[in-house]
């Protein structure tokens, strides 16, 4: 395969607040227990616009964005090139957390809390997948894509898919056919929370502000559907759990009016950096507040088998990567439905 000198790419640049495309980046090589994963499909995600509104300072000041990332194999150092799992080809989507595998976080099954590396992560915290070649220094991030999954497909098992999955798994005990399950918000994560939730069993109604979404969200498996918070004719502290895809103070009071004594609400979403909990009445009802951040690679594994077995059906269309930005901006408006997978132009 012919590795081009240079690339294109967009990302975050200190100061500004909008995605900037970055002209003739350098392709690195890798070093040798690393790949040069060529990018086949890269997702964008809600998270993109909160790292670019941020200004975080953990972000460094040049970075290329994009967490949801699937690809091939270009090149493999020299110490692996010989084996089979890295011949140039192989389909892997990439476990965002930079974990090193070896500290007590990581051994222990949560290596997306990794002790030694910290919240490091590609498209997050170092260069990521809207670009057409990105350097994979550890090769343990490589997760294997079934033959029968789409590069886009896996591009959202890493984070779309893969967060609802991790936060339903966690409380997956209190989950039965008898439950009342609310969802909160029916984004790229609320959609395919939806899809995990029905293998349960259980009773969704799911609360989303685009009225539009309603036909999608009864045929992923959501029983009820209201568009505002306010039109929820259900009684209150009548449901077992609600899963808050959304993370402002508007949701956080739903979930609170609704969730029974010794029920859960289980925080994924992250809209507002700060919200409040009425601490007395939660503490009298007993309820749990469970909070989720993506999810760990044995997880991301079994994902991508719910997705092989058609368990699960991605949200996802695909573009071009130059319309980036234009979809960006039809995400601000809340004017997609799941997500968008974008595919490099390359000049090769």
């Amino acid at each position: 395969m012919t590795i081009p000198p240079t690339q294109t790419g967009y990302g975050f640049v200190r100061g500004s607040k909008e995605i900037v495309k970055f002209n003739d980046l350098p392709i690195s090589q890798p070093g040798q227990n690393g790949v040069l994963l060529k990018i086949q499909a890269a997702g964008l995600c809600r998270s993109d616009h909160h790292i670019l509104i941020s200004q975080s300072p953990e972000t460094p000041d040049t970075m290329v964005m994009g967490h949801e990332i699937s690809g091939t194999v270009a090149k493999a150092g020299d110490l692996i090139a010989r084996d089979p799992r890295y011949k140039v080809g192989n389909r892997f989507c990439l476990f965002i957390s930079d974990a090193c595998g070896a500290c007590e976080n990581c051994r222990e099954g949560r290596d997306n809390h990794c002790s030694d590396h910290g919240y490091q992560g590609y498209g997050i915290t170092k260069n990521g997948g809207f670009q057409e070649y990105l350097l994979v220094e550890n090769v343990r991030n490589l997760i294997p894509i079934p033959n029968s999954v789409s590069f886009e497909e896996a591009a959202l098992a890493t984070d779309a898919i893969l967060t609802p999955f991790h936060a339903i798994m966690k409380v997956k005990g209190s989950l039965r056919p008898t439950s009342k399950v609310l969802v909160l918000g029916a984004g790229g994560l609320g959609l395919h929370a939806i899809q995990i939730l029905r293998q349960f069993g259980c009773t969704i109604v799911c609360v989303d502000q685009k009225s539009g979404n309603e036909n999608t969200v009864k045929k992923l498996g959501a029983h009820e559907f209201y568009s505002s918070f306010g039109d929820l004719s259900h009684k209150k502290e009548s449901f077992h759990l609600s899963f808050d895809f959304i993370g402002n103070q508007e949701s956080v009071n739903c979930s609170c009016k609704f969730v029974r004594s010794n029920g859960k609400i289980v925080m994924v979403g992250m809209a507002k950096s700060r919200v409040e909990f009425p601490n007395f009445d939660l503490s009298r009802r007993e309820i749990e507040v469970i909070y989720n951040f993506g999810g760990n690679s044995r997880e991301q594994g079994e994902v991508l088998k719910w997705i092989e077995a058609g368990i699960i059906l991605p949200i996802v269309e695909t573009k071009p990567m130059d319309k980036l930005p234009e979809f960006l901006a039809k995400m601000k408006k809340g004017e997609i439905v799941g997500r968008v997978a974008f595919t490099p132009i390359s000049k090769l």
